[in-house]
């Protein structure tokens, strides 16, 4: 169980991960089945084929607006900014328009008219071990007007299923990356994120046997 302050109350909720974490890492081509056969709006497809091409996290996304994007020829480019827990700000992130679901959902969204509403946009500090949420009205030419938190948890499941989560994809992205012997170093793991902590950089790494027999041929 959660706690939360919200406006001086303290509500009790559900631990989300009651499935435990998911540390398989899903295939573009059982991606691509499941969002096809998903029954979410054009908008909702374009905010899932982010979170799995730049693996940030769901407040990120959903926290971008109209100028945070620029499309090239070849690329969809998002600028995500300083990121969120104590994360560095790194250069904007290119996603290749030939990835799966950039010309299929994000570019067509993407480049339709943004309107300026007000969304609310939340910020969270921990004090004596309970979460205090703080919210403010903020008008602008949102991305995503339409999702929120709770929101991206409800689209993520109904393309993935119960099990998952919207921080699976940031894992699934950077364990990609990490687990990828030739590129996968930790100056593109945190090129990506913007994660300062070596040991949580790490853990994206994982263990490869492949490569623990080459270190132990080499190493008489």
């Amino acid at each position: 169980m959660v706690n939360e302050i919200i406006g001086g109350y303290c509500f009790m909720h559900e631990h989300r991960y009651k499935y435990g974490k998911q540390k398989d890492i899903m295939s573009v081509a059982e991606f691509k089945e499941k969002l096809e056969g998903s029954n979410l709006d054009l908008e909702q497809k374009a905010f899932i084929v982010l979170l799995w091409h730049t693996g940030v996290r769901k407040s990120e996304a959903y926290e971008r607006v109209k100028k945070d994007v620029q499309i090239t020829e070849t690329h969809v480019i998002v600028d995500f900014h300083k990121r969120k827990k104590g994360g560095e700000e790194v250069p904007p992130l290119k996603i290749p328009r030939t990835f799966y679901g950039v010309e299929e959902y994000l570019k067509p969204y993407l480049t339709k008219p943004k309107r300026l509403k007000v969304k609310t946009i939340f910020t969270y500090e921990t004090v004596l071990g309970k979460l205090i949420i703080h919210s403010r009205q903020v008008k602008d030419r949102w991305l995503f007007p339409h999702i929120s938190s709770t929101t991206a948890w409800r689209v993520v499941k109904k393309v993935f299923g119960e099990r998952y989560y919207p921080h699976y994809l940031r894992l699934r992205k950077l364990s990609k990356i990490g687990k990828d012997r030739q590129r996968g170093t930790i100056i593109h793991l945190k090129s990506v994120s913007g994660i300062k902590s070596l040991r949580a950089l790490e853990e994206y790494m994982g263990i490869d046997e492949e490569a623990q027999d080459e270190a132990m041929e080499i190493s008489e």
